[in-house]
């Protein structure tokens, strides 16, 4: 995992859909990379948590060891993350991540770069083995926040403040774009509304955890 220092940033974008407004951030930290298929698969083994579809007799294809796993609802994502330890980032921590303190545009900065990523217009049409695109991380290390595939966050959809756009009821909140969508959602600020049963092979996550004080003098 890496660790994310608090701070404040401006959280959103121009739009009037979803206003830029300051947000402040507690430490944190966040997987390095998104949760494989090797790593998901021993969360199943050890728990008897049923396989994403597509995993023939529970397995993942051969070779997609290390390619970030596919085709998991949001209980799914969230259930691996308290089976590990640890749990979903908010939005907000997802997007102070990709952005930083600067509020990068993507998480290597702020003009989109094909070649960064996995989306559509890399033709790739599946997913790729996490850290393929070390070009494409964050200046701390944090992989693939934007392509490969999209990532459940904890949070559900809400308004920013003074945004005119209304929630969508019963949905969460996704980031980061995935192969097979188009550069505009890997934008750090691009917010995508979905129920929280999807499953889709271009949805993924990975997991965030608190960062433990240690005890006050006083304890």
């Amino acid at each position: 995992m890496v660790l994310i220092p608090g701070g404040v940033f401006q959280m959103g974008s121009p739009s009037a859909e979803d206003p830029a407004h300051q947000v402040t951030v507690s430490s944190f930290f966040i997987d390095k990379y998104e949760v494989t298929n090797a790593a998901y698969a021993a969360f199943v083994k050890a728990t008897g948590h049923p396989a994403p579809p597509g995993w023939k007799n529970g397995t993942y294809p051969k070779g997609k060891d290390n390619h970030p796993v596919g085709n998991v609802s949001w209980e799914d994502a969230r259930a691996y993350a308290a089976w590990a330890g640890k749990r979903l980032p908010t939005e907000a921590e997802w997007e102070f991540a990709a952005r930083g303190t600067e509020g990068r545009r993507y998480p290597w900065g702020n003009e989109f770069a094909r070649w960064r990523l996995n989306s559509a217009e890399a033709e790739v049409g599946h997913t790729e083995t996490v850290g393929s695109f070390p070009t494409g991380a964050t200046p701390e290390g944090v992989f693939d926040l934007a392509g490969n595939v999209a990532e459940w966050t904890a949070s559900d959809d809400a308004p920013y403040p003074g945004s005119a756009r209304k929630p969508v009821p019963g949905t969460k909140i996704v980031r980061g774009g995935g192969f097979s969508l188009p550069g505009k959602y890997a934008s750090a600020t691009k917010r995508t509304q979905v129920p929280p049963d999807t499953r889709d092979p271009a949805l993924g996550f990975r997991c965030a955890r608190d960062v433990e004080l240690p005890p006050s003098k006083n304890q």
